[in-house]
């Protein structure tokens, strides 16, 4: 792959809207996305009086939400993230590689958007009014991270959420599955059992199925009524018998504290067959 050097012109990346039946090209203002290192997520508001994108810009320290009015052409930041240091711009996803901080949910066709900025020094999921871009209220709030969005339901307007640190005393990069409403208000656990899962809902919503397993407990798969988030059935678990037979010995999990003498730092421990 060919990068640029030092002094080499760069390619900038530049919107171009066009009226289709007059065929003609609306120039569109870029004093708000100058020097882009990408830009995406172009998407038209649903009573197409303009559309949105997300620009990054070169160097990462800011991330803004880009209004363009289609009449004009006029571009305005509806939405920015600024940092000192980085603004990590990758989505919003459970993956091990790969994963980002960044999140977007268009409400009512986009009179209100959920957006996910690390604000308070923590990722949380907050509420702005799409006309105007102000902030409306802060969705979760805490010491703890949101890692991933699982569903957005805007007629009930709550949220189905992964998050990990909420729980005092457990494994803080577990990640629970919890509920909230637009407005932060009635904060639900959806997966009792201290472990990290991961969540699939339903097509309907009525049911979600929980694959869970912490570090000495093989793999499990239990499903849930969503409404009362009551547990229906375990349909699978991981079969460990011929391992244990081999004489595998199960991880032990620990924490100790750091050089600081208060941060708690986790870790693993794997023992050879032959410990004795």
């Amino acid at each position: 792959m060919v990068y640029p050097k030092p002094g080499d012109a760069l390619a900038l990346l530049q919107p171009v809207l066009f009226e289709v039946s007059s065929r003609r090209a609306v120039a569109i203002d870029n004093a708000t996305f100058q020097n882009p290192y990408g830009l995406s997520a172009i998407q038209w508001w649903k009573d197409g009086r303009g559309f949105t994108f997300e620009y990054n810009q070169r160097g990462h320290q800011l991330y803004r939400l880009v209004e363009v009015d289609a009449a004009t052409g006029r571009a305005r930041a509806l939405i920015d993230e600024a940092s000192k240091t980085l603004v990590d711009y990758q989505p919003l996803v459970m993956k091990q590689l790969n994963t980002g901080k960044t999140f977007r949910y268009d409400v009512d066709g986009g009179n209100e958007i959920i957006w996910a900025p690390e604000r308070d020094g923590y990722e949380h999921l907050y509420l702005f009014d799409g006309r105007t871009g102000e902030l409306k209220n802060q969705i979760t709030r805490g010491d703890w991270v949101v890692r991933v969005v699982y569903c957005v339901d805007p007629v009930k307007r709550e949220i189905c959420f992964g998050a990990s640190g909420m729980n005092p005393g457990e494994d803080p990069y577990f990640v629970h599955a919890y509920r909230i409403g637009f407005d932060g208000k009635g904060l639900t656990p959806l997966t009792p059992e201290p472990a990290n899962h991961h969540i699939e809902f339903s097509p309907s919503g009525r049911y979600y199925v929980d694959l869970w397993s912490r570090i000495g407990v093989p793999p499990r798969m239990v499903l849930y009524r969503a409404s009362d988030n009551a547990e229906l059935m375990q349909l699978e678990s991981a079969e460990i018998s011929e391992l244990i037979a081999a004489g595998r010995r199960p991880p032990l999990s620990f924490n100790a504290k750091g050089r600081d003498g208060k941060t708690d730092i986790w870790g693993v421990i794997h023992l050879p067959t032959n410990f004795d």
